[in-house]
Formats: C-alpha cells, structure tokens, sequence
C-alpha cells in the first residue's frame, strides 16, 4: 500500500479550528493504520490560483479540503467518489457535493455559514435589528464590522432582499434588488456604524479587544473566539433586514481528490482516511471539540434534541433558516455579480469621511 498522503487545506488565519482538528485526526491515523501524511496549508488567494493550475505543481494534493462549491473547479480534475461513503449521511448533504449530476467529493461537517458575533458587554440581550447594533456605537467603538472585500459576505443580504438567484440551474439577479442592497449599506455608512476589516485578520483582533460590537463571521470561528473571549462572546442569528429574519447560505464542507487520485495506487490509505473522518467518534467529536455540526445525521438529530447554550443554538436555528448553496456553473457568475456590487459599495464606504471612520 502506498501510504503516504498529501493534504492541502485552506487556513483562515489564526481562527481555522478546522485545520487543527485535521492535523489531529491525521496523527490518530497515523498511529492506527500507519498512513503517513504531508500537509500544506495555505491562505485562500494562493490556494485557489494553485488548485487552477494543478498541472504545473510537482507534487500534486491527494486530498483538498474544500466547502462544497469548490467541487466546480474542473481544471483540479477531480476523482468521482463512489456511493458507498454515502451510507455515513443524509442524501441530501451527500449530494451537496456533486457536480454535473456527478460526485466530486465527501462532505465531513454541514454548516459554514454566516452568523453575528457580538461581544456581551455592550448588549443586555442578542441584538436583532442593525437599529439595536448602532447603540454600540462610541468614540472608541465600532457597532459593526463586515469585510467589504468578499462576496461571500453579501450573500445574506442578497438572498434576503431578492431570495436564491440560482433558480432552474440560470442565475438571475434583479437590478432593483441590487440597488435596495447597496442602499442599505449605504444607510449604514451615512450612519456611521459600518466598519470593514478583514474577515480572519483585523476584524478578528478587533472584536477580541472589544473595538467592535459585533461582526458578520463565519461559524467555523466559534472555538477560537470562545477561547479568547469566554463569557463575554455571544453568537446571534444575523440582524433583520426591513423587518424580517435575513437569510443566510449553508454548504457543506469536505474532501476531495485531484487529479483522480483515489482511482490511483494511493486509494486503499484514502479509503482509510475517509472512513475514518465520517466515523461516528470523529463526527461526535467536530461538536464536542469544535462546536461543527456533523454530516452523520443520527448525530445531529441528537446535537438537535439537546440543551443547547444560546450561542449554539442561534447558530443551529440560523442554519437551519439558510438556503443551500447550489453547486451549477452559474454559481461562478454570481460571484462576478456580488464582487461588482462590492466594489460600489466600497466606493460609498471609502469615500468623503473615510478617514473619520476608520481612525
């Protein structure tokens, strides 16, 4: 058996409790099955450019982690996965990484979505309303922050306002929508109250030293910022938007295979790395541990069933309220759209009374 395994994984900063719990179970594997790996991780620029230009790397990835959109990059020449790892989950989240009508990769945890995080001290209760977060507004604080320079950020907003754009595999956007959502990040900057900072660098420092209020997050946050804040840490569903709960985007996240490795001499350790990864033990432990929700369903309907503290449970209720990202070759164009929508509203932000704002 050719047991020496290549992992590439995205690392958002100093936050990914993911890529921890990876290189822990590949340790466990290690010990137990004697498959050894080589892991690599990186920030998400180079990683796609790198994973789009698979063929000129000398040493290619046995194994990516990726969300379950990233299933569509046809130049990483993905292995089709066979059906019997679809036994560990529900059909539903299993299918969240086909592409073409085609398995492309094995989802390991559900989620990945977009929450508010607060900081306790500034509210008696979790804010609902962008009016409620504005009373966090002094001097010295910012009352919200969101990074302005990824799209991945509007997406609550858009699907709120103008609901899936994916319909019937076209995308459609409205332009009145569009405006409606430029001019409610309008409103916020003319009110003084948004912040842009970097998702997983400065608006993370910030947060911890209580300069922001709250800020639009990813989940996959929750036990790095439970640790450096404790107590005072607090998780929302996201703000409503003209009167009604937003709506935010789920995916899934997984593992897949370049270039058809797990067709290649290396499948017996893959095998082993992937059964290992949906065991009921590992699944159990991305809640317990990392506060991830699972893609084995019997153990999400008891994570569902059980007392669960406010922050999890805004974060298992607003999950719940998400759309599931589809995964058509549209989804590429959406992207386009939400970064040139991005690109007016930074205009706003950065204009007249930027530097006000940001010192």
């Amino acid at each position: 058996m050719d047991n020496r395994l290549i992992i590439w994984h995205e690392m958002d900063g100093a936050g990914d409790s993911s890529r921890i719990f990876m290189e822990e179970i590949c340790r466990e594997i290690t010990d137990k099955y004697g498959v050894e790996f080589k892991i690599e991780c990186m920030n998400i620029t180079p990683y796609i450019k790198r994973l789009n230009n698979l063929e000129k790397e000398p040493e290619k990835p046995d194994i990516i982690f990726i969300p379950q959109d990233f299933v569509s990059m046809e130049e990483a020449r993905l292995s089709e996965v066979p059906e019997k790892y679809q036994s560990y989950m529900d059909k539903s989240i299993w299918d969240s990484m086909k592409y073409k009508n085609v398995q492309r990769g094995v989802p390991y945890a559900r989620g990945n979505h977009a929450l508010l995080f607060y900081n306790k001290k500034y509210f008696h209760k979790a804010p609902e309303t962008f009016e409620e977060i504005e009373k966090a507004k002094t001097e010295k604080v910012h009352p919200f922050a969101i990074d302005l320079d990824v799209a991945y950020w509007l997406l609550p907003f858009m699907y709120t306002i103008g609901g899936d754009p994916i319909k019937d595999g076209d995308l459609k956007i409205a332009r009145e929508d569009t405006e409606k959502v430029i001019r409610i990040f309008d409103n916020l900057i003319s009110e003084g109250s948004l912040h842009n900072s970097e998702a997983i660098g400065s608006m993370l420092e910030e947060f911890i030293q209580g300069k922001i209020a709250t800020m639009i997050n990813g989940e996959w946050l929750y036990e790095y910022l439970l640790k450096e804040m404790g107590d005072n840490l607090g998780v929302a569903e996201l703000p409503q938007l003209e009167g009604k709960p937003m709506t935010g985007v789920s995916t899934s996240v997984g593992v897949a295979f370049p270039w058809n490795s797990l067709q290649g001499p290396k499948q017996k350790a893959l095998d082993i790395f992937i059964r290992y990864m949906l065991s009921e033990d590992v699944q159990r432990r991305w809640f317990s541990q990392y506060h991830r929700f699972p893609v084995n369903s019997q153990i999400m309907e008891q994570i569902c069933s059980e007392d669960l503290d406010g922050n999890m449970r805004a974060s298992l209720t607003q999950m719940k309220k998400n759309v599931f990202l589809k995964n058509e070759p549209c989804v590429s164009g959406m992207w386009s759209a939400f970064e040139q929508i991005l690109v007016d509203v930074k205009n706003n932000y950065e204009g007249e009374n930027y530097e006000d704002r940001v010192s």
